[in-house]
C-alpha cells in the first residue's frame, strides 16, 4: 500500500505571534485565486475566530508569502480589526451606502455585517443572509468589487449541523474594485519608504505614527491598464518619492472618491473647494486612461508637491501687487 504524504504546511500557519493572536491554516476561496489565513484574535474578553486576505483579487491585496511579511501583515490586521475602531468603520460604511440606493446588494451587506463588535462567520443555509437573498453569490461578488473583504468557506455549522459554505465580512478598510494587478510591497520595502517618507498625512500634514499610515501610489489603480510596475525591494529613494505617498485611511479613501469620480466623469478632483491645479485644469486632459501626464498637477496626485507649488504661485502673486 503507497504510503500517504502529508501536504507540507506554510511555515506561518499554526504559529502563535503573542498572547492574542495565532495563526491557523490557509485556505483558498473556491473557483478564485484568493487566500486566505485563518486566525484566532483575542481582545480582552472578546475571542475572533477569522482570516485575514493574503491574496484578494478585488482589492489588490497581495501580501508576500513569507513569514516575515505574512506575521507582519497578520498584526496589522489585528490592530484594524480592534473593536475599540469599530464605531469608526460603521461610520465609513454609512457614508458610503448614503451616496447609494437602496438594493438587495446593501441588504446582504448588512446581513454579513449584524450588530456584534466582531463579525461571524453567517451559514449560507440557516444565516441572516439566505433570508434577504437564498442566492446570494453575485451579491456578494459586487460587495467585493465595492471593496470588501468576504472570505467564504465550508465550515460546520453549529445550528444546521454538517458542512455548509459560510461567509466572513472582515471589517478592513475598505478598498475599491481593482482587477488590475498589484505588485506586493515587501515588508522590507514598506520599512524602508516609511524611512524615505516623512511620517505625516501628506494631505494635511499631521504627524503620525507609521502604523496608521497607508503606502498610496499616486497614480491611482483605477487608471491601471497593464497592471503595477514591478515594486523592486531594492527600489531607490528617488523611485519610492515619485511613485508614494504616505496618507490615513481617512484621507487614502477621499482621494479615492475623487480619482473614482474623474475617471468617470473627467473632472480632477479639488483640495476641499479650492479647485487650483499647477499644471492643467480641471478636465483631466490625459492621451489615455492609463496615461499618468493627466493626473500631474492635480493636488491629489501628488498633495505634498501641489501644496509647494500652490504656495509659490501665492507669494508670487503677493510680491507682484507690491
Amino acid at each position: 500500500m503507497a504510503k500517504r504524504t502529508k501536504s507540507k504546511r506554510h511555515p506561518f500557519e499554526y504559529q502563535k505571534l503573542n498572547g492574542n493572536v495565532s495563526t491557523e491554516d490557509f485556505f483558498k476561496i473556491d473557483k478564485m485565486e484568493d487566500r486566505y489565513l485563518a486566525v484566532k484574535f483575542r481582545y480582552g474578553m472578546r475571542t475572533w475566530n477569522g482570516c485575514v486576505p493574503i491574496i484578494s483579487k478585488y482589492q489588490g491585496v497581495n501580501i508576500p508569502e513569507t513569514k516575515e511579511d505574512v506575521e507582519a501583515w497578520v498584526l496589522e490586521c489585528y490592530a484594524a480589526l480592534d473593536p475599540g475602531r469599530n464605531n469608526v468603520w460603521q461610520e465609513e460604511q454609512r457614508t458610503f451606502w448614503a451616496g447609494r440606493k437602496a438594493s438587495e446588494t446593501q441588504s446582504v451587506f448588512e446581513a454579513l455585517n449584524g450588530a456584534e463588535p466582531l463579525t461571524r462567520w453567517k451559514c449560507r443555509k440557516c444565516g441572516p443572509v439566505p433570508e434577504i437573498n437564498p442566492q446570494p453569490a453575485s451579491r456578494i461578488k459586487q460587495l467585493k468589487k465595492m471593496g470588501y473583504f468576504i472570505a467564504t468557506r465550508k465550515k460546520e455549522c453549529p445550528n444546521c449541523g454538517g458542512l455548509q459554505y459560510c461567509d466572513l465580512l472582515i471589517r478592513l478598510p475598505r478598498h475599491a474594485a481593482d482587477n488590475e494587478k498589484r505588485s506586493p510591497i515587501s515588508r522590507k520595502l514598506q520599512n524602508k519608504i516609511k524611512t524615505v517618507l516623512p511620517l505625516r498625512d501628506a494631505c494635511f500634514d499631521t504627524p503620525q505614527k507609521a502604523s496608521d499610515l497607508i503606502i498610496d501610489h499616486k497614480f491611482p489603480s483605477s487608471r491601471w491598464v497593464n497592471g503595477e510596475t514591478v515594486n523592486k525591494t531594492d527600489m531607490s529613494e528617488e523611485d519610492i518619492r515619485k511613485k508614494f505617498q504616505l496618507l490615513t485611511n481617512q484621507t487614502n479613501l477621499q482621494k479615492e472618491r475623487y480619482c473614482q469620480e474623474c475617471v468617470i466623469h473627467g473632472n480632477r478632483g479639488d483640495f476641499f473647494g479650492i479647485e487650483w491645479y499647477y499644471k492643467g485644469a480641471r478636465k483631466w486632459e490625459g492621451t489615455s486612461k492609463a496615461d499618468e501626464q493627466g493626473c500631474v498637477g492635480c493636488p491629489w496626485y501628488d498633495l505634498a508637491k501641489w501644496k509647494q507649488e500652490l504656495n509659490a504661485f501665492l507669494a508670487k502673486a503677493k510680491a507682484a501687487k507690491k
